[in-house]
């Protein structure tokens, strides 16, 4: 396998929509699987970017983004926000079908359909190769009820894992483990 590929064998990956403000004060998602958390003491979330998406400008001026994480049944609504550039003349939010809010924090827009939508304000950036990671505070957190105790309940929610080549899937509830060491 080329080098260049190796992206591919590190899929499947959780997908998130990453909302953000653009010039013109609207709100714009784009579907990302390069997203981590990155602290717990200050809470960090971290997002790599192009600075070919215009969810980069958008960022680098407002220093703030959203991450929301959708459930399997929305993955045309990602699907779409990761396909459609918001330069186009489209509302790709009108043609996904999805809801904004405000965040309670930083205002930053959030997708209302979001099983968990996190507020960041970006205290870093560095750019490695052709993206540009993105550090947030995060500053608010928004979530259904969909825990377990302290881990997500996937009889309540099936989350969105990007495959690659515009593949999708899920988890199967009945493959969770509890292993004790």
């Amino acid at each position: 396998m080329p080098v260049e590929k190796f992206f591919s064998v590190v899929n499947p990956r959780m997908v998130a929509l990453i909302t953000s403000i653009s010039p013109d004060g609207k709100p714009n998602a784009m579907a990302a699987s390069w997203h981590s958390p990155l602290s717990h003491n200050p809470p960090l979330y971290g997002v790599s970017v192009s600075p070919r998406r215009a969810t980069h400008t958008n960022i680098t001026k407002n220093k703030v983004f959203g991450v929301n994480l959708l459930p399997f049944e929305l993955t045309k609504s990602i699907h779409i926000c990761g396909r459609i550039s918001s330069l186009r003349r489209e509302d790709k939010l009108e043609l996904a079908k999805l809801e904004i809010s405000e965040g309670p924090e930083l205002g930053v827009p959030l997708i209302s359909q979001a099983y968990v939508a996190i507020e960041c304000e970006v205290v870093d950036s560095r750019v490695f190769g052709d993206h540009t990671w993105f550090v947030g505070r995060v500053r608010s957190v928004l979530a259904e009820d969909v825990l377990k105790g302290d881990i997500i309940d996937l009889t309540k929610v099936k989350p969105s894992l990007y495959l690659g080549s515009e593949r999708y899937v899920t988890v199967d509830p009945e493959s969770e483990r509890e292993e004790v060491v």
